[in-house]
Parts: C-alpha cells; structure tokens; sequence
C-alpha cells in the first residue's frame, strides 16, 4: 500500500509533469509509427528495419522535448550522464519492439499488426521511462540539487556540514 499511496502523491505533485510526459509521448508514437508505416508500406523495407529508422528519428525531437519540456532542463547538455542513460532506456524499449516488430512480421504482412507490435512493445517500457527520467536524468537529483534535507540531517554530519566538503 505505501507505493500505491507514494504513487499518488507524486501524481498529485506532478500532475502538469505527467501530463507533458503523455503529450510529448504521444508526439513520438504519432511520428514514429508514421515514420514506420511510411518505410514499411512505401518503401517496401522489412518491419526490423522500417522499426529501427522510425525509433532513430523520432527519439531525436523526443528527448529535446522531454528535455526542454518536461522536465524544464535547461544548460549544457551532459552526454554521460543524461543523454547516453536516455538512449540506453529507449534501446529497452527498441529492442522489446524489434522482438515484437520481428514475430509478427514473420507471421504476417499486415501493416496494423506491425504497429500494433511495435507501440504495444514501446507502451511496456513507457512507465519505467519515465521514472528514470524523472529520477534520475531530468529531475531534481539531476539538476545538482543534492538529497532533500531530511537525509543531511540523519547522515550523522548535521546540517551545519552540508555543502562544505
């Protein structure tokens, strides 16, 4: 019960968050799958490589707007420690819709059930995204705004010794 009440209380928090998050999200899945659909059904190519050309380019204009957007990141950006996770998150998700985009390929021609694969893959990955956006590449620990008080304080230093190491 305390993740589900923990859970709600960052929805409550975060809610204009959250909802940046669905609308850029969304962005990607409109672009994505249209890229995809264009490579697969007009230019003949397989569903892995159609899937793979749509994942590169809609990531692109995703991240600056997760980024920018979203998360209100703002500065240089940190290719190690912010960029390369992100991609590494979204190549999760890549490879569980390659996995998918591939199976229903092999098994069928239809255009639908390669984009039914590949946002139903992408969807699973969706949630845990975002939590390692937020937590870790975009949100307040990212930003250098160090632990929240409450753990200063129990560290066994004090408060008085914050920030004079």
């Amino acid at each position: 019960m305390p993740l589900l009440v923990s859970a709600r209380a960052h929805v409550l928090d975060n809610w204009h968050r959250l909802l940046r998050y669905c609308g850029t999200s969304a962005v990607g899945v409109v672009l994505g799958q249209t890229i995809l659909r264009v490579c697969y059904d007009l230019f003949g190519w397989s569903g892995l490589v159609s899937n793979l050309v749509a994942f590169i380019i809609a990531n692109i204009p995703v991240y600056f707007l997760y980024r920018g957007w979203v998360w209100d990141s703002s500065g240089p950006t940190q290719w190690g420690r912010v960029v390369l996770p992100f991609w590494l998150v979204s190549l999760a998700g890549l490879a569980l819709s390659s996995l998918a985009v591939g199976l229903v390929d092999a098994a069928t021609d239809n255009g639908w059930f390669i984009t039914a694969a590949s946002v139903g893959a992408f969807g699973t990955v969706w949630l845990v995204k975002y939590a390692v956006c937020d937590r870790y590449l975009f949100g307040a620990l990212a930003e250098g705004e160090g632990p929240p008080v409450a753990s200063l304080e129990t560290s066994g230093d004090g408060p008085q010794s914050a920030g004079v190491r």
